[in-house]
């Protein structure tokens, strides 16, 4: 007898995004691409439609995170760069 539908785990790529090679510097591509694996991989077994939901949330939040921790990194290297101008 197989499972119902909707109890079917949901394996997507998420997981499969680790093997992505990234430059050894990279910090946000990483925290990312593990995040989402280990996010996608915690859904396995739950409904399908609440896992899709709860990860489109869960996604959004990490990608809004990633882009927030960019900003404040692209901020730094503005400050030093004006600080180096006026020296």
């Amino acid at each position: 007898m197989e499972p119902h539908p909707e109890e079917t785990p949901d394996f997507s790529a998420f997981s499969k995004m680790r093997r992505i090679p990234l430059d050894p510097e990279s910090v946000i591509g990483r925290e990312l691409l593990d995040g989402f694996a280990e996010f996608d991989e915690s859904f396995t077994g739950h409904s399908r439609i609440w896992a899709v939901v709860v990860k489109l949330i869960g996604l959004t939040a990490m990608c809004s995170k990633a882009v927030i921790d960019l900003e404040k990194q692209v901020i730094e290297l503005r400050r030093e760069l004006r600080s180096r101008d006026k020296a």
